[in-house]
């Protein structure tokens, strides 16, 4: 885990080649967070970010955006620090269990394209929690797949 902020943290940091980021909030049951990690652990084209404190990482932003100026880019906030590693070709894919999606607003920070899934309720039981992760890597997979063929076919 490297933490860069009290708002999140990278469970998997980027490497070079990452496609996709996986964006979940750590309100998610740690068995959840821990399977999802254990099943990207040896894919390279996967970073896994979970974020603590939703609410005031994009206070954090909107800050920052309102002090910008030329002088003082908005690269200063906590998301963009975070971001700005992760190359303009990768997806965000935002897993989301509220009605109310609070973390859509990360594909706005660098220009990143962004993938929503909503999962609905968590259910707590592990089975239950493995089928939605399965989904999530699902997404994944697709959405891996397309940045590799958008890299390698010219």
């Amino acid at each position: 885990m490297h933490t860069i902020s009290q708002s999140a943290v990278w469970i998997k940091a980027p490497l070079t080649d990452v496609g996709v980021v996986i964006v979940t909030s750590a309100e998610l049951p740690e068995y959840f967070i821990d399977t999802l990690q254990l099943a990207i652990k040896d894919w390279d084209q996967v970073a896994y970010l979970v974020v603590k404190q939703s609410h005031e990482f994009m206070l954090d932003w909107l800050r920052a955006g309102s002090e910008a100026s030329e002088s003082n880019p908005s690269s200063l906030c906590h998301a963009s620090q975070l971001l700005r590693s992760v190359s303009k070709g990768c997806y965000l894919l935002d897993v989301e269990v509220s009605p109310l999606p609070s973390l859509t607003w990360l594909g706005s920070v660098c220009g990143h394209t962004l993938r929503f899934v909503k999962l609905g309720k968590v259910e707590l039981t592990d089975a239950a929690m493995d089928k939605q992760v399965e989904e999530i890597l699902s997404v994944a997979r697709d959405l891996a797949k397309s940045v590799l063929q958008e890299r390698y076919s010219a």
